[in-house]
Formats: C-alpha cells, structure tokens, sequence
C-alpha cells in the first residue's frame, strides 16, 4: 500500500473534525463550565469506526479537542477529549459487528451491548480526567454525573445510530467506506 496519504483519507478527516466539532458546539446546549452533559458527538462515534477506520479516528480526535478549547473551555486541556474520543472509538471499532446482519435482534443486542460497554468506560474516563487533571470539579461531583450521562447519552446512541447503520451501510460499502476490522485493516496493509 502507497504510504501517502490518500485525498479520502484527508477529506474524511477534515469533514469527521468539522462534524464532530458541530456535534460538541449543540451539545453545549446542555453543559456546565468544563462539561458537557448532552455528549452529542456519541453519534458519529457509534458509526464512525464502522466505515471510516483510522482516517475517523483521527478526524474525531481533533473534533474532540476543538470541542473542549471551544465548547467546554479547557483551554490548554483540551486534549482531554481526544483521549475519551481515543477510548470509545477504538473500542467501538474492535466490538462493534461490522456488518448489519438478518439475524436483527442478536446484531442489535450486540451493537447496544457494545454501546453501553464504551460509552460507560469513555463517561468513566472523561470524567475522571475532569476531576483528577483538570480539576474542574470535586470526586462525589463527578461520580454523581457518572450515571445520569450515561443513561441519557446512551438513549441517543441506542435510538439514532442502530438506524443510521442500517440504512447507511449498504451505500458506504458500495462507495469503499467499509474498514472491518482491526484484523481485516491489517491484512490489507
């Protein structure tokens, strides 16, 4: 494989960083200095991974930190949130089923299982790094936030993306958008 960088590859990312950026300016909806409580982006990262591979990583990681100096404020910390973006997308991309199956409801307890598994662990680490790096608000704050973030981001992810791939899918396959897996990205390296 040519090792340049391909223009798909470019223009996924620049149009996965500017999505992603929207996504954390609506999200700011809902937010307190520092945190957004309606994490928006969980849309793109519950689909992302699916079909764009690293070229999305990459894109999602700079939306996430255009998210946090412009959105949330982080300033210097910023970066914070290209690590949860880090966390959640690489976990979607190796969990996720690739491929929207005719055995609907065991695809669909995968993908919701998976979800929830990534999203807690991405809500875990945010916050976490909110209260032990930035400083942004106290331990029995942030564990407090911990759960009502999850259940209500988790309701987006659960309820949009699920749709999005299904109707999606087929069309990004057909214009080479599909990435697979990690084993299957590395075969064709």
């Amino acid at each position: 494989m040519n090792s340049k960088m391909t223009a798909r590859q470019v223009a996924t990312m620049a149009i996965t960083a500017a999505l992603f950026t929207v996504f954390f300016y609506l999200s700011g909806m809902i937010a307190v200095p520092k945190f957004t409580f309606l994490y928006l982006p969980i849309i793109l990262l519950g689909f992302l991974p699916i079909w764009f591979g690293w070229s999305g990583l990459v894109g999602s990681m700079i939306g996430g930190v255009m998210g946090g100096f412009l959105v949330e404020g982080l300033g210097t910390f910023a970066w914070i949130e290209a690590t949860t973006v880090l966390v959640i997308y690489s976990l979607n991309w190796l969990l996720l089923p690739k491929k929207p199956s005719q055995n609907t409801l065991k695809w669909l307890a995968w993908l919701l299982g998976g979800y929830a598994l990534t999203l807690f662990l991405g809500t875990l680490a945010i916050l976490w790094q909110l209260f032990a790096v930035v400083g942004a608000f106290p331990q029995e704050v942030a564990i407090a936030y911990i759960l009502p973030v999850f259940l209500l981001n988790f309701a987006i992810e659960a309820t949009i993306c699920p749709v999005i791939i299904r109707t999606l899918s087929p069309k990004m396959e057909s214009w080479g958008f599909k990435t697979g897996s990690f084993k299957f990205w590395g075969s064709k390296q």
